[in-house]
């Protein structure tokens, strides 16, 4: 029988620090909100996240990954359903009664264990191409989530797919031929960042020795994403226009689309080195931060806490985030480590763009900061993927 460690006492600690702020924080959130029992209902969410929590640190990991594909079928079955069926703000929620479920948030654990079970595969059988089958693989999930409409979030789960390729040792010059539709997309702001692009992906397909052809269906795709990007950019939502518009000059709009910013970077400086003090936040119990709840939940620890009160949080995200990658680096099995690496993926980029959008230097995406923002969905989520971080750490020499 496989031998069993001792949980991670640091993850633990830290993962405890994060919940127990976020909590605090959404309560204070809630004393100036109207909507009745919102504390309360995050208190329900968080007993049932505790307990996901619990169920990742048992479940059997093999049986797990024999379960990803079906998982993942069955995850792309509610966001159509979420399309045709969904209700509350732009139909992201799956409503069943009075429980609202953001189909989103569980499309993102089941992105991880499919793209871990694709990737553990290609390690053990290598396929010509098998590579570009992940990516056909997990287009549903990103294009079915982006046209809800929830572009931030697509984009979101495309990152960490590509950072899971990278923890499965593929190279940069892979990486960039994965992503070279978005840089693409970019490129077509200037014909001559266009050209630099072109002539980069020229070098990469002359090192990988790739065919003709092959050479043609990149270089000619690309182009061509390139020419349609302008009509692209017409077909998004008026407020997906506004949020890219606003990240590059948010006092362009003050009192409409940059307000959000404008006032979270207000909040957040007027915290200065240690706070107004719990649950005194001029800018919150003003009701000028918006989204104080979700969006801009950093804001207001911030405001109330101070300078110190934000590296103290950023403090414990940054140990849980260490200590994820040692549990990654650490599992033999290779889809363990994984699904390992995948969460870390899911936390660092998802604390980076909150974080960075309330400071102002990442647009408004509407991404959660984890454990923290109001919300159950990405709350028991986030818990159940970190037991499966802790159930990998306890069983890191099962093959």
């Amino acid at each position: 029988m496989i031998g069993r460690d001792r949980p991670d006492i640091l993850l633990v600690i830290s993962l405890a620090v994060v919940f127990a702020i976020g909590v605090a924080t959404v309560y204070s959130a809630s004393t100036v909100i109207s909507e009745e029992g919102l504390f309360q209902k995050q208190l329900i969410w968080s007993g049932l996240g505790i307990l996901a929590f619990i169920f990742g640190t048992m479940i059997s990991f093999r049986r797990l990954e024999e379960l990803s594909p079906l998982l993942y079928i069955l995850v792309c079955l509610l966001l159509i359903l979420t399309l045709f069926l969904g209700g509350g703000p732009a139909n992201r929620w799956f409503i069943i009664g009075p429980v609202h479920v953001q189909a989103s948030e569980i499309a993102k654990a089941a992105l991880i264990l499919m793209t871990a079970w694709w990737l553990s595969s290609l390690l053990v059988r290598p396929r010509k191409f098998g590579e570009l089958l992940v990516f056909l693989t997990i287009i549903p999930a990103v294009v079915l989530t982006a046209i809800q409409p929830d572009l931030g979030t697509a984009i979101s789960m495309l990152l960490l797919v590509l950072a899971m390729f990278v923890w499965a040792d593929y190279g940069i010059g892979w990486i960039i031929l994965m992503v070279s539709p978005i840089l693409a997309a970019f490129s077509s702001m200037h014909f001559y960042f266009w050209a630099g692009f072109m002539a980069v992906l020229s070098f990469i397909l002359y090192r990988r020795r790739y065919s003709i052809p092959l050479w043609i269906l990149i270089i000619g795709g690309n182009s061509l994403v390139a020419a349609l990007t302008p009509t692209a950019w017409d077909m998004l939502e008026p407020y997906q226009q506004s949020r890219l518009i606003t990240f590059l000059d948010p006092a362009s709009d003050p009192h409409g689309s940059g307000w959000n910013i404008i006032q979270s970077e207000v909040a957040v400086g007027s915290g200065g080195l240690t706070g107004q003090g719990y649950l005194q936040g001029s800018q919150k119990e003003l009701a000028f931060l918006p989204a104080r709840h979700t969006d801009f939940v950093f804001s207001v620890w911030a405001e109330e806490t101070g300078f110190i009160g934000c590296i103290a949080l950023l403090a414990a995200f940054f140990i849980l985030f260490w200590r994820i990658i040692l549990a990654a680096r650490k599992s033999v099995n290779p889809y363990n480590s994984l699904v390992t690496a995948g969460v870390g993926a899911y936390i660092g980029i998802h604390v980076f763009v909150n974080v960075g959008m309330t400071l102002g230097i990442m647009p408004v995406t509407g991404l959660p900061l984890p454990l923290i923002s109001y919300g159950g969905s990405q709350l028991v989520m986030v818990l159940f993927l970190l037991g499966l971080v802790t159930n990998a750490g306890m069983f890191w020499r099962e093959v």
